[in-house]
């Protein structure tokens, strides 16, 4: 298992408490790195948050996941999801957890900025979840440019790669493809990246087929489709949505898989395959009223893992929500969007005896005029309320949620975002009655037209209305700015975050970072881009620190006489942590090199060889030096 670039930094042990709370999570930050990063290479998704619950995460209890989204106009794009990490440790209350997810960015997603945001899941419950972050992918390749009037067309790849670990014996092909086309009255769009090696002959990363036709819109691949803000929202998938809308009737069906099986380890209790189809009609009575109704059921495949011991705890589930949805526009200005749904809940599928019922409700008012936006949502979650397909409802809370933004000018912003919730909302006096508020302020003022800066605060704070129970405060402070200068481009960001513990139960941990980036076109055949990614951790009771520092580059250099071209990039990464229970100091180097041949308008070829160094000065065995060779054809048409 790899190392986690953020460790734990301090942990207490674990006290009996008499009461029990809801589990709960504070951010303190995460980042990408490298940033900007080469296609077809790797970015870590850092994260760090503190245990700010009463309750102990178990190890095989909660993992760690995460989504990545592309940027087209306004919009965000769902693409894929990490591979899931399920860290070996238990996180006391209070105590720090890192993690560091891994995604390979496809070769046909350069020159692109990405998003992702980053979930913690525990016991199957979404509590922790990241803004979306992004970060910047370089152009590998020298292209022509295609003609923006196409009508059908689009560009194929296939790429070897092997390492020399284990005596070259890793061999890995890669086929990519981006398609777009028409057919009659209709249109399609198909993207892909899908992974071949020995073992696993096909493994789809990202795999995503859109046919619009009058008769409707057809999505096949990795979705992520809503239906209520109660019964499926935000749960990326892997599957097949069908939308119609003719006249002031329309309908939304899906099915597929929120959830990826994982067989029973030692850092996991495992993972069944959890499978999800929804069904949602509506109806037009007004041109600003429609109502509509909808169904979801998720459920557990038990047999998609393998259990051969009784002492495993996991069981396979279902649940069943179904309701009504309103959504009515009034005075030009306002929407209210009015959610009710209703769910059967089954902990265990084996086991006799009906599914438990609950419901839940939100209410959701918006404004829009030209000057200030605002937004005001209140909820309701029942206690036995259960939303597989909807991953960040959460049972048994009561949460106030509004946003304001005002535009005073085209050259500044400012926003204001509220978000609190009380949870034990049938008094149960065996459980402690948490609330928990978000706060945040931010501002973006640009200089001149060109120098862009944002400014942000925001503070969370969690307090159990039993004395002495839980009591933690969490700040951060975010300025960014990114200024052009002419063809170049220099952006810098600090964040500074602070957890405390009122109480004196946990330990209090300071935490910083520090990016830096910029690209520079030096001419029409040279370009630059380096980027510095640091970040540091200090508990300020043991004063162990957290040390992880990221510096990328990379240089680019055209002969279109030739019709070649030559990259190079490199990587400096290192972590450090003193903490007396994880301690860790290692390092890595990594460096490649490609050359790119146009051989014609439609076809050209790369080449590449690069390499990577790790040194760990605390258990030398795991150093190693690995090589790498690469070559790859793309095809455009």
């Amino acid at each position: 298992m790899r190392k986690l670039a953020v460790l734990i930094l301090f942990s207490l042990v674990c006290q009996a408490r008499p009461l029990l709370a809801q589990d709960a999570a504070s951010l303190q930050f995460t980042v990408a790195a490298p940033d900007p990063v080469m296609a077809g290479e790797e970015v870590t998704l850092q994260t760090l948050a503190v245990n700010s619950g009463a309750s102990v995460w178990e190890r095989g209890s909660y993992y760690w996941i995460g989504e990545v989204y592309a940027i087209e106009g306004e919009g965000r794009r769902f693409l894929t999801q990490t591979a899931s990490v399920s860290p070996a440790e238990d996180v006391a209350p209070g105590a720090a957890q890192g993690v560091q997810l891994l995604f390979r960015v496809p070769d046909n997603l350069a020159g692109r900025r990405l998003l992702y945001r980053v979930f913690l899941i525990k016991d199957g419950r979404r509590i922790l979840e990241t803004d979306f972050k992004g970060f910047q992918v370089i152009e590998k390749e020298l292209r022509y440019t295609i003609p923006e009037d196409f009508k059908i067309g689009g560009d194929v790849s296939f790429t070897y790669k092997n390492n020399s670990r284990d005596g070259w014996d890793h061999h890995q092909g890669i086929t990519s493809a981006n398609l777009v086309g028409k057919i009659r009255q209709s249109s399609f769009l198909f993207n892909t990246y899908v992974v071949h090696t020995y073992h696993r002959p096909i493994t789809p990363t990202i795999v995503l087929l859109n046919y619009y036709a009058p008769w409707g819109t057809l999505s096949i691949g990795d979705i992520s489709p809503t239906l209520t803000p109660l019964s499926m929202d935000g749960q990326g998938m892997r599957g097949v949505s069908f939308e119609r809308a003719r006249g002031r009737y329309s309908l939304l069906a899906l099915v597929g898989r929120i959830v990826a099986p994982e067989e029973p380890g030692p850092n996991s209790g495992g993972r069944f395959a959890r499978y999800t189809s929804g069904l949602k009609a509506g109806w037009q009575f007004r041109p600003n009223l429609k109502v509509s109704v909808d169904a979801v059921m998720s459920r557990d495949d038990m047999h998609s893992i393998n259990i051969t011991t009784a002492a495993l705890t996991i069981k396979p589930q279902q649940t069943v929500v179904y309701g009504l949805n309103a959504e009515w526009k009034f005075l030009k200005a306002f929407s209210l969007n009015s959610d009710y749904q209703m769910s059967a809940y089954k902990a265990d599928m084996e086991a006799s005896g009906a599914a438990v019922g609950g419901s839940a409700w939100k209410q959701e008012l918006k404004y829009r005029a030209d000057l200030f936006t605002a937004r005001g949502a209140l909820s309701r979650i029942d206690p036995k309320f259960y939303s597989f397909g909807s991953p960040s409802v959460i049972p048994d809370r009561q949460v106030v949620d509004a946003e304001l933004g005002l535009f005073p000018a085209d050259w500044t912003t400012f926003t204001v975002a509220y978000n609190a919730y009380t949870d034990n909302l049938d008094a149960d006096p065996a459980k402690t009655t948490t609330d928990q508020a978000q706060t945040t302020l931010g501002n973006m003022l640009r200089i001149l037209g060109k120098t862009v800066v944002n400014t942000s605060i925001m503070t969370n704070t969690a307090k159990a209305q039993t004395e002495g129970v839980q009591d933690n405060q969490t700040t951060t402070l975010n300025l960014s700015v990114t200024q052009p200068l002419g063809r170049h481009t220099l952006s810098a960001g600090l964040q500074q975050s602070s957890f405390k513990d009122n109480l004196g139960l946990s330990h209090d941990l300071d935490s910083s970072l520090l990016s830096l980036n910029g690209s520079f076109k030096i001419n029409r055949r040279l370009s630059l881009s380096t980027g510095l990614v640091s970040s540091a951790t200090k508990d300020k009771v043991d004063s162990s620190t957290g040390k992880n520092n990221s510096l990328t580059g990379s240089l680019s250099y055209a002969i279109p006489r030739r019709g070649m071209a030559v990259q190079c990039w490199a990587t400096l990464a290192s972590a450090e942590n003193d903490s007396p229970l994880s301690p860790s100091d290692n390092s890595s180097v990594t460096l490649n090199v490609e050359t790119v041949w146009l051989k014609s308008q439609n076809s050209r070829f790369t080449f590449g060889v690069g390499g990577v160094s790790r040194t760990d000065n605390l258990n030398p065995a795991a150093d190693e030096t690995v090589l790498n060779v690469m070559t790859r054809y793309n095809y455009s048409f």
